[in-house]
């Protein structure tokens, strides 16, 4: 009785100092910044969709590429365009959060701004497209995102704000200008955190004091709405757990030990000089297979996948695009507890395929859709006392995973049962010092991957 009283004691000492540092503002200072925790909404969501929608797509458009903006934007009209649709899509494909880009390549931003007139609410199609996307995806209970991706100077952070005080955005995600350092990489400027010096070239990088402002702000804002908000940024341009890293159609090597996201483009350019990620006639995308493969790899390293699809510039997706992501969701649906809510284990998996680095460091590696996975390469996750086991393909017999020896993390008499997630099924197995033999003769298996469910003592 008296331990418990000093327990209840304790407690109630320590509420307060808890609540008040939930209360507590961040100063505009990176010590201060760090105190921030990525939400846990995010953690387990792994999987959101955006989309690059602007001028930028009409530019695309044969005998369109050399046209003035003021040009495209009389071309621009969005005249199919549905928010609805998009957030229906989203959804389907089993993502957990969605959004658009607000701010890109050029002046025009995507909103309805108080301080610009030069928007797409006031000219051009005449749409507030991130205040529809965002009403959309929030009528599906869906978290939102905004990326901004034109940044340079003080004037940048009041269009910051405002989009933050307009549109309340769970995630704020910012393009490589808001740091400099992955192009600072490809100047000889920096090498991963490193000032090396060799780069001649004139970097312009945002200003740390307005880095510090923005997000601070940010982040203060969440606290006055009682919410939970991430701000996601390019390779090393802000310290260490103050925003969550995010790489460029890139996949790392090894499990990362801070909670990461690649945003990944739904198309697949056949060269630097043809990639843009808006939508562009005859650029194959990303098949349903390659989708859920990148995915089981990202979330098994501790990532969250960004999928970026394409809008046509009347503000429809491409039949291949949708088609894709429908069947994409039909797997998620089957096999989504592998996934959804899960955590990566203390080794990602196995198999055949490397994956390396990439003219950035991880940025990029993947642009061109290099990385195939096989059936061979197993990527784990774990949620309770379950270990799932994805096999990145169909098996064409049993499946032997070999970091599942007897030997090694499992003894003999540790796995009580196996079920394949796709059907259901319980899965014969032998469990020996040369690894996890699963018996699969006469399953039905999925052509794209194949999660057991392995359910531990």
């Amino acid at each position: 009785m008296k331990k418990s009283i000093f327990k209840l004691l304790a407690i109630l000492l320590w509420l307060p100092s808890f609540l008040s540092a939930q209360e507590k503002k961040y100063e505009p200072a990176w010590n201060s910044l760090q105190n921030h925790h990525t939400p846990e909404w995010l953690v387990n969501a792994k999987f959101g969709i955006y989309c690059h929608w602007g001028i930028q797509t009409i530019s695309y458009e044969k005998g369109k590429e050399n046209w003035s903006n003021e040009e495209l934007l009389k071309q621009f009209k969005g005249e199919n365009f549905n928010a609805d649709e998009w957030a229906k899509l989203f959804e389907t494909a089993g993502a957990k959060f969605g959004g658009v880009i607000g701010w890109h390549g050029s002046d025009l931003k995507h909103w309805d701004s108080d301080i610009s007139d030069y928007n797409t609410a006031k000219v051009g199609p005449k749409i507030d497209i991130v205040g529809e996307v965002f009403k959309a995806v929030r009528k599906r209970n869906m978290k939102t995102l905004v990326s901004y991706h034109s940044i340079a100077g003080g004037e940048w952070v009041d269009f910051a704000k405002e989009g933050v005080d307009k549109y309340d955005p769970d995630i704020f995600w910012v393009d490589a200008s808001f740091g400099g350092t992955k192009g600072a990489h490809n100047k000889k400027v920096t090498r991963k955190s490193k000032f090396i010096g060799k780069g001649t070239l004139a970097s312009p990088v945002f200003e740390d004091k307005y880095q510090r402002e923005f997000i601070s702000y940010f982040y203060n804002k969440a606290i006055e709405r009682n919410k939970q908000v991430e701000f996601v940024y390019k390779s090393n341009d802000i310290p260490p757990s103050v925003g969550m890293r995010d790489l460029e159609n890139g996949i790392l090597t090894e499990t990362a030990y801070d909670v990461w996201m690649t945003d990944m483009d739904m198309n697949v350019p056949p060269d630097f000089p043809t990639h843009g990620w808006f939508y562009r006639e005859k650029i194959p995308l990303r098949s349903t297979n390659e989708l859920i493969d990148m995915l089981m790899d990202v979330i098994s390293k501790n990532g969250i996948l960004l999928l970026n699809i394409p809008p046509k510039a009347d503000g429809t997706f491409p039949k291949e695009v949708v088609d894709n992501l429908t069947r994409m969701g039909d797997w998620l649906n089957k096999n989504g507890e592998a996934v959804y809510n899960t955590a990566p284990w203390f080794i990602y998996g196995e198999g055949p395929t490397d994956i390396d680095e990439g003219n950035y460091t991880y940025h990029h590696n993947n642009h061109f859709a290099q990385i195939q996975y096989t059936k061979e390469d197993i990527r784990f996750t774990v949620k309770g006392n379950n270990l799932y086991a994805t096999s990145l393909g169909k098996p064409d017999g049993d499946l032997v995973i070999k970091s599942l020896n007897s030997n090694f993390k499992l003894r003999k008499g540790d796995i009580q049962k196996i079920v394949h997630l796709g059907t259901g099924k319980a899965v014969q197995f032998d469990h020996n010092e040369n690894g996890l033999h699963l018996k699969l003769k006469g399953m039905v298996l999925d052509e794209s991957a194949n999660v057991f469910k392995i359910l531990l003592k």
